[in-house]
């Protein structure tokens, strides 16, 4: 009887460890999923008209996710921890997709950046006539005297060069080492995804893989956007070198506006930045675009301003109601 009694406290508290233990790592792995959830609430909002398919996905794992957070606040957190484990298995393929369209897009900003840079190679090669011009103070920082004209008389010849295409002459080579800086992350990031991949060739074959596992491989989807966000910004540099003087006007009118500093500079209103690549500006800063581009502009309908679906609103037509004109690269 004695012994009876005694294995019948056993299993009764060998039962509580383990419902305990099922709590625990509800706990834990609900913690996980929603910071692995609300990571992804930023690539998705910016880019989400891109690939409206995981949206559709991102949207069935929160809904996923709502019914195991109803489990566990009933303390059913054996059913809670089953659906965050499918949850997981939902992340990480949502995942695997978000960091392939990264390397993707970031290959398209890349590709503008060189394009640009090469350009600038093509037309102030060394070789080039502008290049070979001599730029000192005995021209006067860009004039000279007409031969045979006597100093005093100081009658001087128009400006052999534009005083702002000096600036390529010492920008060149950041652009150039922001392209390779961004080329060598973004190879980081291709082999992060590729490592992330090959994770099931370490299992026993037939084997599933563990939570922890998943887990690892979803921190390093994360570091592949993380990497390619940082290439971005290497990219879209290069290209404000290349529009150095876009901001000028802007920057001058509003001198008095500290969020109108070169280095505050909204991407919204930064003119150094082309259009087709402000949302992966917006992107890399962890911002999400659609609120910056719902600033008021003047003249615009207020009732407007907070309508879904409102149409984006050019740089240009964020003052004077457009009368600023972006300039031409």
């Amino acid at each position: 009887m004695r012994n009876t009694i005694i294995s019948l406290l056993f299993l009764a508290a060998l039962s509580g460890a383990e419902a305990e233990n099922v709590a625990e790592k509800a706990k834990y792995k609900r913690s996980e999923a929603l910071n692995q959830i609300v990571y992804l609430e930023v690539p998705l909002r910016n880019f989400g008209s891109e690939k409206p398919e995981l949206v559709q996905q991102y949207n069935d794992v929160k809904q996923k996710y709502s019914v195991a957070l109803s489990f566990f606040f009933e303390d059913n957190f054996v059913q809670s921890y089953k659906l965050l484990l499918e949850v997981q298995d939902s992340l990480e393929k949502l995942y695997e997709q978000v960091s392939l369209f990264y390397i993707d897009r970031t290959n398209v900003v890349l590709q503008q950046s060189v394009k640009e840079a090469t350009e600038i190679e093509f037309r102030y090669n060394r070789k080039a006539p502008f290049a070979t011009q001599a730029i000192g103070k005995e021209r006067e920082a860009g004039r000279r005297q007409l031969a045979g004209k006597s100093p005093e008389n100081k009658e001087i010849e128009g400006r052999l060069y534009d005083p702002k295409d000096v600036h390529y002459l010492y920008d060149k080579k950041v652009m150039i080492d922001n392209i390779d800086y961004a080329y060598m992350r973004l190879g980081q990031a291709k082999l992060a995804r590729q490592n992330a991949m090959d994770l099931e060739k370490w299992l026993e074959k037939g084997k599933p893989m563990p939570p922890t596992m998943k887990k690892s491989r979803i921190e390093s989807y994360k570091a592949v956007i993380d990497l390619c966000r940082q290439a971005k910004v290497n990219g879209i540099l290069v290209m404000q070198l290349n529009r150095i003087y876009d901001n000028y006007e802007l920057q001058t009118r509003f001198k008095d506006n500290y969020f109108m500093k070169e280095k505050r500079l909204d991407p919204v209103f930064d003119f150094a930045i082309p259009d087709d690549f402000v949302k992966d500006a917006s992107d890399s800063r962890n911002q999400i675009h659609e609120h910056s581009e719902r600033i008021m502009v003047k003249s615009e309908d207020p009732a407007l301003v907070t309508k879904e679906g409102r149409p984006t609103v050019s740089k240009a037509k964020r003052f004077d109601g457009g009368n600023s004109k972006q300039k031409n690269p």
